[in-house]
C-alpha cells in the first residue's frame, strides 16, 4: 500500500504526457518558437527513420525529486521509445534560476549499450553545460543531439543486423573504421596534420564517434543544415509514443 502511494505521489509531480503528442516539451520556455519547431522537426525525422525516440523536456523545478528520478519517470509514464526495442531517450533540463541548473540524459533499456552512463556524463559535461552556463540552452541541446543521434542510430541498427539483417552495412562500417585508422596513422607520421598544427590528426573522440555513427545512419534530417529557419508550423507530424521502458541508465550534471 505504501509503495503504491509513493508511486502515485511521484507520478503526480511528473508532467502529463502531451496531447497532441510532441517530442519537444519546453515547459520552462527556454527556446524560441523557431528553435522549438526546429528541434521538433529534427527529432520527428529521426523517429521516423530509425524508430528511436528522443524527448526533450524543460521544467522550472524538479518538485523536490532528483533529476534522475524525474527523467526516468517521464520516460516510463510517457512510454518513450518502442515497446519491444525500449529505444527511447529523455533529455531533462531545468534551467538555472533561483536554484542551480540541472540536466539529465536518461536512456531506455534498449539504448543503454549505445549510451552507457560514462558516455552520457561526457556529453553532459563537454557538450551541454558549457553552453548552458552562457544561457545558450538551444546551442547546448543541439550540440548534444549531434552526438546522441548518430550514436543511438548505430547501436540500434547493429542489434537488428546481428539478428539476421543486412550484413553489407556492417562491412561498410568496418571498412570506414579501417580508413579512419589509416588516416590517423598517416597524419601522426608527418609534421602537419588535418589542422595544420602538427603532432595530432585533429580528429577527437567525438568526431570519430559521430563519423562512425553516420556511416551506419539512415536519417532523413540534416544536422549539417541545423541553423533554424526550416519552417514547419505547429503540426510536427509525430505519431505518438510507443510504450518503451527505462531501467536507470543515464547520467546528468549541474551548474
Amino acid at each position: 500500500m505504501l509503495v503504491g502511494f509513493i508511486s502515485i505521489t511521484i507520478h503526480a509531480q511528473i508532467p502529463q504526457r502531451p496531447s497532441p503528442p510532441c517530442l519537444v516539451n519546453d515547459l520552462a520556455n527556454v527556446f524560441s518558437e523557431e528553435q522549438r519547431q526546429e528541434l521538433e522537426q529534427e527529432l520527428v525525422a529521426f523517429n521516423d527513420s530509425t524508430s528511436n525516440q528522443i524527448v526533450i523536456v524543460t521544467v522550472n523545478d524538479l518538485a523536490g525529486y532528483d533529476k534522475m528520478t524525474f527523467a526516468q519517470q517521464i520516460g516510463e509514464t510517457w512510454g518513450v521509445g518502442q515497446k519491444k526495442q525500449d529505444n527511447g531517450i529523455v533529455i531533462l533540463l531545468k534551467p538555472k534560476n533561483e536554484t542551480k541548473g540541472e540536466v539529465f540524459i536518461a536512456a531506455g533499456y534498449g539504448l543503454e549499450g549505445a549510451l552507457p552512463d560514462a558516455i552520457c556524463k561526457r556529453i553532459v559535461e563537454n557538450e551541454m553545460i558549457p553552453y548552458f552556463r552562457k544561457n545558450d540552452y538551444y546551442g547546448g541541446m543541439v550540440n548534444a543531439l549531434r552526438v546522441i543521434m548518430p550514436v543511438a542510430t548505430g547501436e540500434y541498427k547493429y542489434k537488428a543486423e546481428k539478428k539476421g539483417g543486412n550484413s553489407g552495412a556492417g562491412l561498410v562500417v568496418v571498412v570506414f573504421i579501417i580508413v579512419i585508422i589509416f588516416l590517423l596513422k598517416r597524419g601522426n607520421r608527418g609534421n602537419n596534420d588535418f589542422t595544420g598544427r602538427g603532432g595530432s590528426s585533429g580528429l577527437d573522440f567525438w568526431t570519430l564517434i559521430m563519423m562512425a555513427g553516420m556511416a551506419n545512419r539512415n536519417h532523413s534530417g540534416s544536422w549539417g543544415d541545423f541553423s533554424g529557419g526550416r519552417g514547419g508550423g505547429n503540426d510536427s507530424g509525430f505519431g505518438g509514443f510507443g510504450g518503451g521502458s527505462f531501467g536507470g541508465g543515464g547520467a546528468g550534471g549541474s551548474w
